[in-house]
């Protein structure tokens, strides 16, 4: 029966293989979130552990890799509290006492400026050299005018001799016709009184002659002898009369020659002050010939240039600005209730940052009047410019108050490893431990160790940056 193989379908049957599609799972992100974040937090609450423990125990910190050195000599010093005034710091800025902007006294293109700004210059030094070509041509027309004003004198004093010559002249003829009215008048005095006697005379020989005492001759000669002397009468008051004259001229004459005189006085006074005026702008230009070089009136810094060389400087024109470094001061604000503290010629203590020091200042000004929107004061305290401070730096102004205890250390037994504080410490078996600490304020040449350290501690001073965390050391008492 199985042979009959038509009745049965063998034909190959086709089996799917494909496999079938998995369930979908459901995203599980917040879960591995979740445990990333856990992951991290116990991560940096590890290194922060691990951190607080190094810092805690330096002396197991990867410092101790250099564990076989040789012991090093220090000296040491012993960390205690002390009282200090507690102080509110004020922030003020550096400023040159003597500034100034020098600047052209003449007309000229500037041909040299050696110098640039941050130099540092002498007093004395060149900064800048002025063209003075046409300031020199000024100076050969000031020695012409000199020389004419010269020959003006001369001229004017040539003038002045002659003119004083005709005033003598003029004199000696006053005086001549002076004598000529005085010779007049003696000579009608004398004549009057004869002309008396003769008339006498007449009138005795009329009588006598009537009496035919004396002849008519007798009486002519008396009568011609009155006629002859009033003649002369008649012609000594003529003479008075021309000597009158004469003397009026000669006294036109004098006034004349005197008027001449103080006119040339007046030209030899005008001549000689032209000879002053033309010697006065020589000496200008000789002046400004010495304004082409403007030098530094004192030692100092130059913070600014104002013009460059080709360019041309006028009168007034500001050319570099110079300040001294070694008379410096903070100008600070002082609030209104702070003022109080604050006195004319008061010892203060300036910190500066720039070189890590606290300086004495004294107070030289406190301006009397406080600005209206701050209601500060500005105080001027000079400083000694013993550390090279520069115009423009930042200093602290510390106003002493109420009292603290701190715990305080030399300043060169703090050291720095990048922007941590540290020192070194004696432990058992004169080892030199690590401890880092945070430092508060400095107060001649000890800071203020605000942790870190303890009371007693014996700190090293000494050698700080050659010494090693573990290293052995030596102190000296």
């Amino acid at each position: 029966m199985f042979n009959d193989q038509s009745s049965l379908n063998l034909e190959p049957t086709h089996i799917d293989t494909t496999p079938e599609p998995a369930p979908e799972l459901q995203p599980k992100k917040p879960k591995r979130l979740g445990m990333i974040a856990l992951i991290t937090v116990f991560a940096i609450a590890f290194g922060g552990v691990a951190w607080f423990w190094l810092l805690r125990h330096p002396s197991e910190s990867t410092e101790t890799a250099t564990v076989h050195l040789e012991p090093l000599e220090v000296e040491t010093t012993t960390a205690a509290q002390e009282s200090i005034a507690g102080d509110s710091s004020l922030t003020g800025t550096i400023e040159s006492v003597e500034t100034v902007t020098t600047t052209s006294r003449i007309q000229g293109q500037i041909k040299s400026l050696p110098v640039a700004e941050g130099d540092r210059v002498k007093a004395g030094q060149v900064l800048a050299i002025i063209d003075v070509k046409d300031i020199q041509a000024q100076g050969n027309q000031a020695l012409a005018a000199i020389a004419q004003a010269q020959a003006g004198v001369t001229v004017a004093a040539a003038a002045q001799t002659q003119a004083m010559a005709s005033k003598t002249q003029a004199e000696a003829q006053l005086n001549q016709a002076e004598a000529g009215q005085q010779q007049a008048e003696a000579q009608l005095q004398e004549a009057q009184a004869q002309l008396a006697d003769a008339q006498l005379n007449q009138r005795r020989m009329t009588m006598l002659q009537k009496d035919g005492a004396v002849s008519q001759s007798q009486l002519d000669q008396a009568n011609t002898q009155v006629a002859l002397i009033q003649a002369r009468i008649k012609q000594a008051k003529a003479g008075i009369e021309q000597a009158n004259r004469g003397i009026d001229r000669a006294k036109a004459g004098v006034q004349q020659a005197s008027s001449q005189v103080k006119q040339a006085e007046a030209g030899v006074e005008q001549a000689r002050s032209q000879v002053q005026q033309a010697k006065a702008g020589q000496q200008q230009t000789l002046a400004n010939l010495n304004y082409g070089t403007v030098t530094a009136p004192f030692a100092g810094v130059i913070t600014k240039k104002h013009t460059e060389v080709g360019a041309i400087a006028g009168p007034g024109q500001p050319i570099v600005t110079l300040e001294s470094t070694n008379r410096l001061r903070l100008s600070v604000a002082v609030p209104e209730s702070l003022i109080s503290l604050v006195r004319l010629g008061d010892e203060v203590k300036v910190q500066l940052d720039s070189v890590n020091r606290s300086v004495t200042g004294h107070v030289r000004q406190i301006v009397p009047s406080a600005n209206l929107n701050s209601r500060s004061f500005t105080v001027k305290v000079a400083l000694d410019n013993s550390y090279k401070l520069m115009p423009g730096m930042f200093g602290r102004l510390e106003l002493p108050r109420e009292t603290r205890t701190v715990m305080m250390i030399p300043q060169n037994a703090v050291f720095k490893r990048g922007q941590l504080e540290g020192v070194y410490v004696i432990v058992a078996n004169d080892i030199a431990q690590l401890r880092w600490v945070k430092t508060g304020k400095v107060q001649e040449n000890k800071v203020e160790i605000v942790s870190g350290l303890e009371a007693g501690d014996r700190v090293i001073t000494s050698n700080v940056e050659e010494l090693r965390d573990g290293q052995q050391v030596v102190a000296n008492q």
